[in-house]
């Protein structure tokens, strides 16, 4: 039963949570999931590969790779990882993410991009039920979905093609220019896009934006 609500307050959000069918809900809650667990993961990404790029010394450890931080990379964190007044406090990833910029792998639409997704990011961790339901906040779009994956991704494919592949002594000129980049994932991006697809299975979006894709790349 739905509580007594005032149809002339604001709460109208509110209130469409009760007498919907939860099929918005449930997008939403889908949608938060997804930006969660990419961007932690990219978060990851970004920082181990620039960590391990500077760092002074590295050992292996219950099977992962553990680096000492380097002087550079801390020289690099102290000078660009401040962001402006509202911005997320994060100044490794921050600096990180100046690093791949300024080798290209970014563009500044990009950068600010992420900045805009970090603050999405912290919004579902510590707000969602403000997104859900009080009113002037928007919704969690699918866009950005796509856009916290496709940024990820872009970072991948660079690394592995400029950094991977130029330091990889069995890559030889013909394989290197013969390789298709464009396609190029780790397992971490594989995994994430399969998790993609099945939550997303029965998205009307994700299906016309799956076909849009396609046939940009058949043309």
């Amino acid at each position: 039963m739905t509580p007594p609500v005032d149809d002339n307050t604001h709460f109208t959000r509110m209130k469409a949570v009760f007498d919907g069918d939860g099929t918005e809900l449930r997008q939403q809650f889908i949608y938060a999931g997804l930006i969660l667990t990419i961007f932690e993961r990219f978060k990851f990404y970004v920082i181990d590969r620039v960590d391990g790029f500077f760092a002074s010394e590295i050992e292996i450890k219950d099977g992962a790779f553990k680096y000492t931080r380097g002087d550079e990379f801390k020289k690099i964190v102290k000078e660009k990882g401040g962001g402006n007044p509202g911005q997320h406090a994060n100044k490794v990833f921050r600096a990180s993410l100046h690093w791949f910029h300024d080798l290209g792998a970014l563009d500044k639409d990009d950068f600010n991009e992420i900045e805009r997704l970090y603050s999405l990011r912290n919004e579902i961790g510590h707000e969602l039920l403000q997104i859900i339901a009080a009113e002037g906040k928007s919704s969690i779009a699918l866009f950005d979905v796509i856009q916290t994956f496709a940024i990820y991704l872009k970072i991948v494919r660079w690394w592995i093609k400029e950094v991977e592949a130029t330091t990889d002594p069995d890559m030889d000129e013909e394989r290197y220019n013969n390789t298709d980049w464009d396609n190029a994932e780790t397992v971490d991006t594989i995994f994430l896009r399969e998790i993609m697809e099945k939550a997303l299975d029965n998205n009307e979006q994700w299906k016309a934006f799956k076909e849009m894709a396609n046939e940009l790349r058949a043309n």
